[in-house]
């Protein structure tokens, strides 16, 4: 799979979109890596991942 790097705008939208649904990604505040295991694996819902892909997957298809 190749490997694409998000623009500055794209990251804001997907880190919006995972604090929308994802209480620890609301909380944590980011998703950059912090190289630490309690702050990296994070608990949640399968339903709260759902909603964060299925909103990340609309955005996607809005911005062609």
């Amino acid at each position: 799979m190749k490997k694409t790097t998000l623009s500055s705008e794209e990251t804001k939208l997907i880190t919006a979109a995972a604090k929308k649904h994802i209480y620890a990604i609301k909380t944590r505040g980011n998703l950059e890596s912090r190289n630490s295991d309690s702050e990296d694996f994070i608990e949640t819902s399968v339903w709260s991942l759902k909603a964060a892909l299925e909103e990340a997957y609309r955005l996607g298809k809005e911005s062609r």
